[in-house]
């Protein structure tokens, strides 16, 4: 099963998460719940794109006599005739019988009166009310995340709350006996948790807030206690106890607590014995307990799932050659600059490691069949910092 065979079957599985009533000023990647519709037409009245001379377009040679200055913020709307024309600053109301503006700069002023010396069309700087957005117009569709632009449109048409999806509550554990926490003492025999800070952050990169509760021991009862104690919660990531040995105890306490398997096994290296699981639309991912492994099926599989959609890729010319194993999808690490995608380190590292994530800004992930690329081959990859 490759990557996005996983993603798939996961998109078919669905946390059943509340709404809230929230600021604008804090809706920046929350999903909206229903339509929000414009209350406001925008522009709200015909204004000036830039500051020059209102005038009506015809016998442009007569020149046109200054009758008034129109400000931004004025109330009254002035009207011209013909060959008469008001100064008007951007953003100013645009005076009747106009429907050009000549810019200051395209314009020059004789015998009093004003005339163009550039070339200029019909309409030029002419707002109109309503011709980006009119009342009751869908301003942003149902189930949109909301992007800094969206957020600047809501304040642009005073709306300051929102009905939005709650984010989902998401519960962290380690596991395994090995496993120390940074603030204690590990001696050489054992290792810090390195998974569990890293992943959180890793979530918090794309503003997902979790929970961490603690390190599972390698005991089946124990196991089963802490995933039971963490029911509240509408996903739970562990790390650790994904692989086929003795001691790893996940699957056998998760079907235990009648969870029913998503899929227990990726063809990716690193981060093949990611497995998913669900029960009444709680999630519980079973990630690696190698750091890399841990960090990038994050990356591919549990963020993809919390947004609902894959990462976006970018082009990028290969600046080196790639042998890789075929039959299964390799994460190939490296740096993205200037249009191209140098390996790093020749792609040799080993799942345990953490400083190829940091040396490295981007990934590229092969498909199964893929046993070698070309030098020179654009390709495609994801962005990572």
């Amino acid at each position: 099963m490759s990557v996005s065979e996983a993603l798939n079957k996961l998109m078919d599985e669905t946390i059943s998460l509340s709404n809230e009533y929230i600021s604008v000023s804090k809706a920046l990647g929350r999903v909206c719940v229903d339509d929000i519709l414009a209350v406001k037409d925008l522009p709200c009245f015909d204004n000036s794109a830039l500051d020059g001379y209102a005038i009506k377009y015809d016998k442009q040679e007569d020149g046109y006599v200054v009758i008034g200055e129109s400000f931004a913020g004025d109330k009254t709307q002035l009207s011209i005739k013909e060959n008469e024309c008001v100064k008007i600053m951007t953003g100013a109301k645009f005076p009747l019988g106009a429907d050009t503006v000549l810019r200051l700069e395209d314009s020059e002023i004789k015998n009093g009166k004003i005339y163009p010396i550039k070339a200029f069309k019909k309409g030029d700087a002419h707002r109109l009310k309503g011709e980006e957005v009119k009342i009751n117009d869908i301003l942003i569709a149902k189930h949109t995340t909301l992007t800094p632009a969206h957020i600047m449109m809501l304040n642009a048409q005073g709306i300051t709350h929102i009905n939005v999806k709650s984010r989902p509550k998401i519960a962290i554990f380690s596991s395994g006996d090995e496993v120390r926490e940074p603030w204690n003492y590990a001696n050489d025999d054992k290792i810090y948790n390195a998974n569990s800070g890293g992943i959180a952050a890793l979530l918090l990169s794309q503003n997902y807030k979790s929970s961490y509760l603690g390190i599972i021991k390698d005991d089946l009862n124990q196991t089963i206690k802490s995933i039971s104690n963490a029911q509240n919660y509408d996903v739970i990531i562990c790390s650790g106890g994904a692989s086929k040995g003795e001691a790893d105890y996940m699957k056998k306490a998760l079907l235990a607590l009648g969870y029913s398997e998503i899929f227990d096994h990726i063809k990716i290296r690193p981060g093949a014995p990611t497995k998913a699981y669900v029960k009444d639309k709680k999630i519980v991912f079973i990630l690696p307990g190698n750091p890399m492994a841990a960090f990038l099926m994050t990356f591919f599989v549990v963020l993809p799932f919390l947004n609902n959609k894959e990462h976006e890729k970018f082009q990028a010319i290969l600046q080196n050659d790639i042998k890789v194993k075929s039959g299964r999808q390799n994460v190939v690490l490296g740096n993205y600059k200037d249009g191209k995608f140098y390996i790093y380190n020749e792609n040799n590292y080993g799942s345990g490691m953490i400083t190829p994530l940091m040396k490295s800004n981007a990934i590229l992930l092969t498909e199964c069949e893929i046993s070698d690329i070309k030098s020179g081959e654009i390709i495609k990859i994801y962005r990572i910092s």
